[in-house]
């Protein structure tokens, strides 16, 4: 083997130990021990409650944290006993508004007693800043003497963990913009798991249902789809939605969607020209009111892409709650239709045309 490469091969030997000690030196940031306990930091996410959305200055960021207890006692855990601090030391104490997910995994740290032994592992959340470095303290509630042991501290560095926010927003919103305006969104495909066809077909059950099944049952399959697509039509050209991330945790999130949209019921008076205009194009031409009914009806869809071009889309008076759940690296907007999905129900009854 000549000089150089085994030089090389030194120099690479140097490299992969000096990549490994840097490794090393991160896990260690991320767990603290003593003779009491072990606290390791498994590892985290920003979440959003109550819809406050996180900023770059104030995110909620909940640490998926696991405590053992190293002791010969039982250790109580209280939720006092973890706190943040800042590089400036100013203390951060943990947001006891949270709750655990009841339809997912997002658990909160059992802070009970924990046997010798033993280990615990769930969320804790604080209220910090992205860019910045904290410590996170754990005072055992064990004493020597007349004096508590002293704190275990790890290492937090809150740029490491992700935010799912917007990807949630993206979400809702290429849902809204496929399956209610009926563009083509290129985020559907990555970030949204329901079948849009089928959501699709169930939003035009509801549009037809919303006009009346008298009128329904009078239109040929032709005819109502011609006026259902003039109505989708001017929702995507006019249409909007202001979004926000009500909730959002690993495995679940509610979004608020309050639609500015076309609403049937201000459709009267257009509607009314649309008549009147026909009944003078076709004065004297039925013969009798059977045949004059089905001549409107075939006017009416011809025309009434008019009628909503030319009304104007209103905000709703309701916002509507919408539950999206993580289903792999997508997001499944529940779309069941049931009256226990009444938020769902509320906004498909707005986005076609309201009841």
């Amino acid at each position: 083997m000549t000089i150089k490469l085994k030089l090389l091969l030194i120099m690479g030997l140097a490299l992969l130990l000096l990549i490994a000690g840097c490794g090393n030196s991160s896990s260690k940031k991320e767990e603290g021990k003593s003779d009491i306990a072990t606290v390791t930091v498994k590892n985290g996410q920003y979440i959003t409650k109550d819809g406050q959305e996180n900023s770059d200055d104030s995110a909620l960021l909940a640490l998926n944290i696991s405590i053992t207890n190293h002791s010969d006692d039982s250790l109580d855990l209280l939720t006092d006993d973890f706190s943040l601090y800042d590089s400036k030391n100013e203390k951060v104490s943990v947001d006891d508004s949270i709750y655990d997910d009841s339809e997912g995994s997002f658990k909160m740290l059992d802070t009970d007693s924990l046997a010798k032994d033993k280990t615990v592992t769930g969320y804790i959340p604080f209220r910090v800043a992205k860019n910045k470095t904290y410590e996170l303290h754990f005072q055992p509630n064990v004493y020597k003497g007349d004096k508590k042991v002293d704190e275990i501290v790890v290492k937090i560095n809150t740029k490491k963990f992700k935010d799912d926010q917007q990807q949630i927003k993206d979400a809702m919103n290429a849902y809204i913009q496929t399956v209610f305006f009926g563009k083509d969104d290129s985020n559907y495909a990555t970030l949204v798991a329901n079948d849009a066809n089928k959501d699709k077909a169930q939003m035009k059950d509801v549009f037809i249902k919303n006009m009346g099944s008298e009128l329904d049952d009078q239109l040929s399959d032709e005819q109502t789809n011609q006026i259902y697509e003039a109505f989708e039509s001017a929702n995507r050209e006019k249409g909007s939605v202001v979004l926000k991330v009500d909730t959002a945790l690993p495995d679940s999130a509610v979004v608020e969607v309050t639609p500015k949209v076309l609403f049937l019921d201000d459709m009267y008076d257009e509607i009314e020209k649309l008549k009147d205009q026909f009944i003078d194009d076709n004065r004297g031409k039925y013969s009798d009111y059977d045949a004059a009914l089905k001549g409107w009806y075939v006017y009416m869809a011809k025309n009434i892409g008019e009628v909503f071009k030319n009304t104007d889309t209103q905000t709703s008076d309701d916002s509507y709650k919408i539950n999206l759940k993580k289903e792999g690296n997508k997001w499944e907007v529940d779309s069941e239709k049931s009256t226990a999905n009444y938020d769902y129900e509320g906004l498909l009854s707005d986005m076609t045309g309201g009841y």
